[in-house]
């Protein structure tokens, strides 16, 4: 049957019977049933499941199903499905329950697939910018709800084959206009029959109105070249017969003018956007109409001019903007500037052609000339683009840090005033010397000038000193200098600073009537009055030497005059100090000591004992960098050294005198505790040492590295019975001891010793020590022909030396050189030995070179094999021996056999001869075999026979 033609509704029960037929079944039985075209009839969009039952249902249940997709098409009351909702072909479930029995029964209905009506009638169109065109929007029924399944399958019908179908969803863009043809399949569902639906899709073209390329000047620009401009310049691509409109420039005359005087609407209108908008309609109304829009902006522009002032440190950095106003609009800004190259940003108000802003400080170097650009501009209210060039020149300024402190002070006092960051009048830090003076403000206002003087400064910093007779009171206290000569500003250099008034402080004294031999100290006291303080004075009298305290007293006051008495005409002889001690306790300003003491030192009847010295010293002159003085005299005393020029000179000589050859000096000593100085000088002569200085009749000698030469080698010339003492510098510096080893060009220099005294004049010796390089050599080993019977000339012709000498030894250290008839001995090292005969030095180290004998070819020496022997004791022939085998091929070994392979004898080098025995047997005449492996170079093996005959 043609399933095009014939549409029929089949409807199969199958009745389900209980397999428990003693069970009632309040649910009914599970039942199954096929539906091949429910969309044939109407009346399944009422479709009855309860009648479809098996057994004996009992109304009163409910109806559910698992699938979402089925729920709206359920009455779950009724059990009234519209199979019209259920849009998936294959088998669906839906549950009877019935809760008086609380049974269930299932009713699977399998719906066959509908694939919708075909659409070929040219109502499916589609426009070629739709990338997802929905190909089920063209094949649904006009009967209300009759919807087609969802999971049929989707194919391009092979002649208008695109490949850009994906499931239902096709891309039109991609595709391109065109006609193309598609069929929707529902596959068999159990006995029904697929089903195709078709469907015919024009894509129609879409407008295109291409791509725009707008404009940009700035306000200054010369618009002139543009008083003809055709807006389709600035267009790509675009469909030809659109239209033209624009936003009331008056520049366009109709819709298909195309062409603006750019000029004249600046001229017109000034800085502003325009937009011209090109409009391109379709040619069916599946697609929509398309613009593209032309913007020609101009921008503001800032031009104008900006200055800074010099401007103080601490200060805002301000900058002041001249600008052009009909060029750019008023408002709120935000300004970019660079300093020296670092980029910044400032708000800035714009009024009328004035404005300013300010930069930020941490971008400007101090005290140097700064130069400050505009770079860009924003604006911030109202929110419009400007053009991101600006038309403002740079200029320079300087920020001046100078500065002067001076500090608090007391009076009478000092005060040391620091100028710092000044600037010379190029605008760099000051360096020199700068005329300068500085005017006193007192606490009364009164002024006072200094003179003029040269200030120095260092990088714009300088110090001078106030001196404290400008400061005879307290008080506040104003200081200015003025530099002259220096880089002109309006920033002021001053400073303030307090001077306060010293207080009096108290006077303590100590009289004693006789230091070195004393019977009584008076202690005066003179305190001013503290009006927030005490006093708490201590006088006592201490032992020197124990530090015990014989008396004391301590008395607390205010202030005021005090005289005390100490009583020490019984004190037992001895060194004694006595000492008054103030401490206060006083809050008064400027105070700086607060404790107060005063010492004397006395004795009872004490004078000390005269020292002891040698009455004649002598100064060895090179022990001192310059002249001995009177601190290097040795004395031995108790107490302080004194030195005078006579026994009775007043005149204590400097401890630093420098000392004179020949001269009498007198000492004595004095009790350091008391003062009190001996009666006794002792008299003391000084001499000088100072030996001559050697010489030498040679100041640069030669000497050869091989030997080690020491200094013990150098020769100088000193005086009879003294010695050369060696140092390192011409003067002061190290003592070389004598095995000190010479290095080349190294000075040394040589003082005359003598009793122990060295010469303060050295001589310098400079030696040249002669390294002779190791020979070098073109081998170290020697290949000969020990036949030739060679000589130590032929070592010589591995050597590469031009300049100097080759000797041979035997030996490596020592030993005789060798002459070039000397044989030379196999196994046997020889050693080279550079000479060079100018200086007569050697190389330290000798090259070894090793003697090969076997650079034997036998062709030149007659090598033969012997092909018999008779060992007969006649002293002729009597072993087989093969001449001069050992000398052309060291490495041999030797075979010899009999008739049967049996091996009778192996020689060697070390064993070179057969002697005809077979061990301890005597070998027969006959005929034997011989084997020899040369083993040297490529020789091949050879083989022989030779007969023995005794």
């Amino acid at each position: 049957m043609n399933k095009l033609k014939f549409r029929f509704l089949t409807l199969v029960v199958f009745l389900l019977g209980s397999a428990n037929l003693l069970k009632a079944q309040c649910a009914g039985n599970d039942a199954s049933i096929i539906v091949c075209e429910k969309d044939a009839d109407e009346t399944n969009r009422n479709f009855a499941l309860f009648p479809r039952l098996g057994g004996s249902p009992t109304s009163g249940g409910s109806w559910s199903t698992t699938n979402p997709e089925n729920f709206y098409a359920l009455n779950q009351s009724t059990g009234i499905v519209d199979l019209w909702r259920i849009n998936n072909y294959g088998t669906h479930s839906f549950v009877y329950t019935n809760t008086d029995c609380n049974e269930s029964a299932t009713v699977t209905i399998t719906l066959g697939g509908y694939p919708g009506e075909d659409n070929v009638d040219g109502s499916a169109n589609a426009c070629g910018d739709d990338s997802s065109v929905n190909l089920h929007g063209f094949i649904g029924s006009n009967v209300d709800r009759k919807v087609q399944d969802f999971k049929g399958l989707w194919e391009e019908d092979p002649s208008t084959f695109t490949g850009q179908l994906e499931d239902n969803i096709f891309n039109a863009q991609q595709a391109g206009p065109g006609i193309y043809n598609f069929t929707y399949t529902v596959p068999d569902v159990d006995s029904c029959l697929e089903r195709t639906s078709t469907v015919i899709l024009e894509v129609h073209p879409p407008p295109n109105a291409g791509n725009a390329f707008g404009l940009t000047f700035c306000a200054d620009e010369d618009l002139s070249a543009y008083t003809a401009f055709d807006l389709s310049d600035q267009l790509v691509g675009e469909d030809p017969n659109g239209t033209w409109t624009e936003n009331g420039t008056n520049q366009l005359s109709d819709l298909n003018d195309s062409v603006i005087n750019i000029q004249e609407m600046y001229d017109n209108f000034g800085y502003a956007d325009f937009t011209f908008t090109y409009t391109v309609f379709p040619s069916h109304p599946v697609c929509e109409k398309r613009e593209t829009e032309i913007s020609i902006s101009i921008l503001p522009l800032l031009m104008g001019t900006i200055t800074a002032d010099d401007i103080c440190s601490g200060e805002d950095y301000v900058v002041d903007l001249v600008y052009d106003d009909t060029l750019l609009h008023d408002g709120d800004f935000l300004i970019q500037y660079t300093i020296d190259g670092s980029i910044g940003d400032s708000p800035a108000t714009l009024a009328d052609g004035n404005g300013s802003f300010i930069v930020d400080p941490a971008l400007v170097t101090l005290n140097q000339e700064t130069t400050l650009e505009i770079i860009g501009i924003r604006s911030v209210t109202p929110p419009q683009d400007v053009c991101d060039r600006v038309v403002v020149p740079p200029t320079t300024f300087l920020v001046t840090s100078s500065a002067v402190s001076a500090e608090d002070i007391c009076v009478q006092n000092d005060n040391t005033i620091q100028i710092i960051e000044i600037l010379d009048t190029d605008g760099n830090l000051a360096n020199g010397n700068f005329t300068t003076e500085y005017t006193i403000t007192d606490p009364d206002g009164d002024t006072t000038t200094s003179d003029t003087f040269e200030l120095e400064f260092t990088n714009g910093a300088s110090t001078f000193v106030v001196p404290a007779s400008n400061f005879s009171e307290g008080g506040t206290y104003g200081i200015r200098p003025t530099i002259s000569d220096i880089y002109a500003t309006s920033c002021p250099i001053t400073d303030t600073f307090i001077v306060t008034p010293l207080p009096d402080a108290i006077q303590l004294d100590l009289i004693v009537d006789n230091n070195c031999d004393a019977t009584q100290i008076d202690v005066l006291v003179d305190a001013p009055i503290l009006p927030d303080g005490t006093y708490t004075i201590t006088y006592d009298v201490t032992e020197l030497g124990t530090n015990t305290v014989l008396t004391t007293n301590t008395i607390n006051f205010t202030g005021g005059t005090a005289a005390y008495q100490i009583d020490v005409d019984a004190l037992p002889i001895g060194n004694y100090t006595a000492n008054v001690r103030s401490v206060q306790d006083d809050t008064t300003p400027c105070r700086l000591d607060f404790e107060f003491e005063v010492n004397e030192n006395f004795s009872r009847g004490g004078v000390p004992e005269a020292p002891l010295a040698d009455a004649s010293q002598t100064f060895c002159l090179s022990d001192f960098s310059g002249l001995p003085t009177l601190m290097d005299i040795q004395v031995t005393a108790a107490g302080d050294i004194l030195f005078y020029d006579t026994d009775t000179d007043t005149n204590i000589l400097p401890i630093s005198t420098e000392l004179i050859d020949g001269e009498d000096y007198f000492v004595t000593n004095s009790d350091p505790l008391t003062n009190c100085e001996g009666t006794e000088r002792v008299q003391i002569t000084v001499n000088f040492s100072n030996p001559d200085a050697p010489t030498s009749d040679d100041n640069t000698p030669l000497f050869c590295a091989e030997t080690n030469p020491t200094l013990s080698n150098i020769s100088v010339n000193v005086s009879e019975g003294s010695a050369v003492s060696w140092y390192d510098t011409l003067t002061g510096g190290t003592a070389l001891d004598v095995t000190t080893v010479l290095l080349d060009g190294q000075s040394y220099f040589a003082a005359t010793n003598t009793s122990g005294c060295n010469s303060t004049e050295r001589i310098e010796i400079t030696p040249m020590v002669i390294t002779v390089a190791p020979t070098s050599l073109s081998s170290e080993m020697l290949t000969v022909c020990g036949l030739d019977d060679p000589t130590v000339v032929a070592l010589r012709t591995l050597e590469n030396e031009t300049e100097n000498e080759v000797f041979w030894f035997i030996t490596e250290t020592g030993g005789t050189a060798l002459t070039d008839d000397v044989p030379l001995l196999e196994d046997t090292v020889y050693y080279a030995e550079n000479y060079n005969s100018l200086t007569e030095c050697s190389s330290a180290t000798r090259v070894p070179v090793t003697i090969d004998f076997s650079n034997c070819d036998p062709e030149n020496y007659d090598f033969f094999i012997p092909d018999g022997f008779s060992p007969n004791d006649d002293s002729r022939n009597d072993t087989f021996f093969i001449p001069n085998i050992e000398m052309i091929f060291p490495d041999f070994t030797l075979e010899i056999l009999n008739r049967y392979g049996t091996s009778l004898f192996k020689g060697d080098i070390n064993n070179p001869a057969w002697d005809g025995r077979n061990g301890s047997a005597t070998a027969p005449n006959g005929v034997y075999f011989y084997i020899i492996n040369y083993n040297k170079d490529n020789s091949e093996p050879i083989q022989g026979r030779l007969y023995l005959n005794r």
